[in-house]
């Protein structure tokens, strides 16, 4: 009976092991693996509570985590929630990494043991929580009972302790990687902030030119109504030409409201807004920006975009950047004029991207700086007309987008940058 007793116990005890390892290798929530520990724990029999400590960052003081079976004026004694390494049998375990034992509390003496013997605790085993030769916490295991716990039940909750010690170790290193991942899309987020700066700054005098002439043109519109109406006599046909000046008068200023709204939008940062949008759209608001710049440069523009394209899954903000680096990089490779060719189509072979296409006849790109391109401070331009993040930030962004760009080029005769977006 004894012997089948025992075999019973050790059933229980492997599959409680078996159960927590399955939990700490799949789930990297803390609360959930130490719970279901517990749990486990329980189920064999012998103990009625279970408290888990672990030590703070910096390791000054041990805090109670997770606990079953215990009454909630015991749980809120300041002394039951934390400890500091060293003091009383649950600190000095976290020192030493040594297992310790209490079999009856009634006649022990340790530092405040009357806790115990109040909540009617027994027997309490200490177990330290041990990873990679640390001792990271301690696990408290108690019985009401004043029987003696066993050398294999020990041994048991010493292997659930090791496996708690891998959970925290699990749970601190993704905490780490989780966090250094959150710095590294910040600092991504930073350039793409400040690449869009140096965008701005490019635009800031054509824009100033753009505006200037349609402002020179309302100016003289009012001089010269001003001087009509300064007479005392206005014939039907001066009626007329004023009228037909304010047209003009509120569609040159409408013009410029929609340049400076537009660089507004491109300028605000916002939060990345995936959502469907169309590329036509796209294109329009960054040629709106740029074309003053190519008119002065004696680019010609060729743009060609298939009808009924579908929508494309992106956020608006980011894919104007990209088109305004690629069509500015090709603006600046045609110092003397050219042509900028610009379509947008349907991928070829494949139904799910769409296809856009910027070419232009400036100086190409040499064939030994075709692998570094897209490499971050990677630059071919004068040192006072960049730093090389341009085409990193635009390979950044199409990656970031589920995309992918491609370029060919030759030397003196032009560059052709492919960008393929996934359709929404």
């Amino acid at each position: 009976m004894k012997t089948e007793e025992s075999g019973e116990k050790y059933r229980k005890r492997l599959a409680a092991l078996n159960a927590v390892s399955k939990t700490v290798s799949t789930s990297l929530n803390l609360g959930e693996i130490l719970s279901s520990t517990i749990d486990k724990i329980l189920e064999a029999d012998e103990p009625d509570s279970v408290r888990i400590y672990l030590l703070d960052d910096r390791k000054k003081v041990l805090n109670l985590v997770a606990h079953k079976g215990l009454s909630t004026d015991f749980i809120n004694k300041p002394i039951v929630r934390s400890r500091k390494p060293g003091h009383g049998l649950l600190g000095q375990t976290v020192v030493d990494g040594e297992t310790k034992v209490i079999d009856n509390t009634q006649q022990s003496t340790i530092p405040n043991v009357h806790l115990l013997t109040e909540e009617g605790l027994q027997t309490t085993a200490y177990i330290p929580l041990i990873t990679r030769g640390a001792t990271m916490g301690v696990m408290c295991v108690s019985s009401h009972a004043p029987y003696k716990f066993s050398t294999e039940f020990v041994e048991f909750l010493t292997a659930i302790g090791n496996h708690i010690g891998v959970a925290v170790d699990n749970f601190h290193m993704y905490k780490i990687i989780k966090e250094a991942y959150q710095d590294l899309k910040e600092a991504q987020e930073q350039v793409v902030w400040t690449e869009k700066l140096a965008s701005l700054g490019k635009l800031a005098a054509t824009i100033a030119h753009e505006i200037n002439n349609p402002l020179a043109g309302v100016l003289n519109y009012i001089r010269l109504m001003i001087k009509i109406l300064s007479r005392n006599h206005v014939s039907q046909e001066k009626l007329e030409d004023i009228a037909r000046y304010l047209k003009l008068v509120e569609s040159e200023i409408a013009r410029c409201g929609e340049i400076v709204k537009d660089l507004l939008a491109f300028s605000r940062r916002t939060k990345i807004t995936i959502e469907s949008n169309r590329i036509e759209d796209i294109i329009d608001k960054t040629l709106n920006l740029i074309s003053h710049d190519l008119e002065m440069k004696e680019i010609q523009l060729q743009k060609s975009i298939e009808l009924n394209l579908p929508k494309v899954q992106c956020d608006f903000k980011q894919i104007q950047q990209v088109f305004l680096n690629l069509v500015y990089n090709a603006s600046e490779a045609m110092a003397n004029g050219g042509t900028l060719t610009l379509t947008a189509n349907r991928a070829s072979g494949s139904k799910e991207f769409l296809e856009v296409v910027i070419s232009d006849t400036g100086s190409g790109i040499a064939k030994e700086d075709m692998d570094n391109i897209f490499d971050p401070f990677f630059t071919t331009k004068e040192e006072e007309k960049g730093v090389g993040l341009g085409l990193s930030v635009v390979y950044g962004i199409i990656a970031k987008h589920n995309g992918t760009i491609e370029v060919e080029s030759e030397l003196g005769k032009g560059s052709t940058f492919k960008v393929r977006l996934p359709c929404a």
